[in-house]
């Protein structure tokens, strides 16, 4: 029980921190770098958080365009992100490397709208209830509404 007495807790804490930190930063670049552009690298947890700035990033992605050209990767927490800077970059990937950048996964929004592999016809129901809706202002009814 000496191990974990209040004076040795700390230091085993902060210690078990470090090891963990360090594991994730090397489990994560061993895994995204061969597979991703280059960029900045990324702090454990944070990613390239700190690096942009979200209010104004026009900046901060033409300063890391400089330094590592038109595509980058940086890491958002644990999310990788690409980065095209450029209409030839952007060209270059969706239109010339279209079978590479095809699988990209649908926007979540997709889901809330009513589309995508989960929404199971929602979207019928929606569209229903929307005809039904309309018909109701008697919109494209073609009659002049009074003032």
């Amino acid at each position: 029980m000496g191990l974990l007495s209040g004076d040795t807790l700390g230091p085993l804490a902060v210690a078990v921190l470090i090891f963990l930190l360090l594991l994730d930063l090397m489990h994560r670049r061993s895994r995204w770098a061969p597979r991703y552009p280059p960029g900045p690298t990324p702090l454990p947890v944070l990613g390239n958080l700190l690096q942009v700035d979200f209010d104004d990033p026009c900046p901060s992605f033409n300063q890391l365009r400089r330094r590592f050209g038109n595509v980058f990767s940086l890491q958002q927490v644990w999310t990788p992100v690409v980065v095209l800077n450029g209409l030839a970059a952007v060209r270059e990937a969706l239109v010339y490397c279209n079978q590479d950048t095809s699988d990209r996964p649908p926007p979540a929004v997709y889901e809330h709208v009513g589309y995508g592999p989960r929404a199971e016809g929602k979207w019928r129901g929606q569209a229903a209830s929307l005809q039904v809706e309309a018909e109701s202002w008697k919109f494209g009814a073609g009659k002049s509404q009074p003032i």
